[in-house]
Order: C-alpha cells, then sequence, then structure tokens
C-alpha cells in the first residue's frame, strides 16, 4: 500500500459490531470480504488482485481491488487493502478491529480509515466514500453478528 499523500483525502468511519473480533477478522479472511463492499460485483482474478465491477450512482466502472488478509497485533487485528480504476480515486484503506470496551458481551470495535488521492475529477466524492464505508461497515456488522447467533 501507498504512504498517505500530501493532499489525500481521508474517511474515517466506525461501528460498534455485536461479535467478538477474531471471528469478525475471519470474515475479512477470504474472497469473499470484496462481496461485502456496497455496489460492487467481483468479475474474476488477476495477479493476486480482484477486478470488480463497482456500480456508482453516476455510472458504472472497473477496479482492481489488492487486500491483505487480517494481521494480529497485540491489541486488533488490522486488514489493509486498495482499490484504483479509471474515474475513481486511487485509495488505501485500513480497517481495524478491536474489542469495544465496557460491553458486557464480546463486541468489536471497527474502525474504517480511507486515503484517497485524485478525488476531484473522479466519479466518487467526500460523501460518496464515507457512505460508501458506513454501508460496508453495515454489512460487515450484519454478516457477523449473524454468524454469532448462528454459532
Amino acid at each position: 500500500m501507498r504512504p498517505t499523500a500530501t493532499g489525500a483525502t481521508r474517511t474515517r468511519v466506525t461501528r460498534t459490531i455485536c461479535a467478538d473480533p477474531t471471528s469478525t477478522a475471519l470474515l475479512l479472511a477470504g474472497p469473499a470480504a470484496v462481496d461485502l463492499w456496497p455496489g460492487v460485483r467481483r468479475v474474476g482474478e488477476v495477479g493476486g488482485r480482484v477486478l470488480v465491477e463497482a456500480e456508482l450512482a453516476e455510472a458504472a466502472t472497473a477496479a482492481t481491488v489488492r487486500a491483505l488478509p487480517p494481521q494480529r497485533t497485540p491489541t486488533s487485528y488490522v486488514t489493509k487493502f486498495a482499490f484504483v480504476g479509471p474515474s475513481l480515486p486511487a485509495t488505501d484503506g485500513e480497517l481495524t478491529l478491536a474489542y469495544a470496551p465496557g460491553s458486557d458481551s464480546p463486541a468489536t470495535s471497527a474502525v474504517l480509515t480511507l486515503d484517497s488521492t485524485d478525488l476531484d475529477g473522479s466519479l466518487l466524492n467526500r460523501y460518496d466514500l464515507t457512505v460508501m464505508a458506513e454501508r460496508f461497515l453495515d454489512n460487515l456488522a450484519r454478516a457477523a453478528e449473524e454468524r454469532c447467533r448462528a454459532a
């Protein structure tokens, strides 16, 4: 992934998920993690990157996504990813999953950060990125909580 560029747009969203961080991180370990991103449909894989079609408000476009499996740190799981495509800002992302403090049952504090460059002139703006990031965390929470209830 790239270092944060000067002038990059940073998008940061958070959410508490009613499932433990380990089981939530497992959802991100496989190729299905891309399917949690809103408006994205997987169309192939090339050189360790996933090729997707993204349905945006303005138009559909293609993008390539590189997602690394979650890495365990002493206090959390961290997943890094990047996407780029025609008319899209080059974006590096990081999702951190840690135990949420003060919960009676295991819960996850999820923090998703996106660093995007070349936002001007792309099909996305700051608001679009925020909404997409929030919807991704909604989808992740739904999948993790359903998995937790089924266990």
